[in-house]
């Protein structure tokens, strides 16, 4: 959802025992102060981390702490979430009809095709069938797997 560097982030947090400064992070991964305050933030609106403050002498520190008892639930919520998106984006595979244009490669609904004389409305050319079985089979593995995977930690 955040992206590489957002894994970057969460790995040295997780490497440094769960509790990192702000103030040292951005020079310790190699990304700008800004970049992984925002990231930081980010993960704290997920819950994935806590913020709090801490002095040490005359500095004060701002530590984010990774919430390791949350992890589980947030994990447990975020594959359930893409679970239902896959389910949904299944269902339209499933019942609809695709041409696609055999120069640009976009794709389009039967009824959008209709719509346009099953000519492509960018480039003009005629539209051919395309079989979508390949990304009904991929959509169909990838919630198995999530499923499977919810099942085996006892939270399908």
């Amino acid at each position: 959802m955040y992206g590489e560097k957002a894994k970057k982030v969460l790995l040295h947090i997780i490497r440094s025992g769960g509790i990192v400064a702000e103030e040292t992070l951005g020079k310790d991964i190699g990304m700008k102060s800004n970049e992984a305050r925002k990231i930081l933030q980010q993960l704290a609106d997920e819950a994935i981390l806590r913020y709090k403050t801490g002095r040490v002498g005359d500095k004060t520190l701002h530590l984010w702490i990774l919430n390791i008892d949350q992890i589980e639930g947030i994990l447990i919520a975020r594959l359930k979430k893409t679970r239902e998106k896959l389910l949904i984006r299944l269902n339209y595979e499933k019942n609809n009809t695709f041409l696609k244009c055999p120069l640009c490669g976009r794709r389009y609904t039967f009824d959008e095709a209709f719509e346009n004389d099953f000519l492509c409305p960018y480039d003009g050319e005629q539209l051919i069938e395309y079989d979508n079985s390949e990304e009904i089979r991929i959509l169909e593995e990838k919630i198995k797997e999530i499923t499977d995977e919810l099942s085996r930690i006892g939270a399908a």
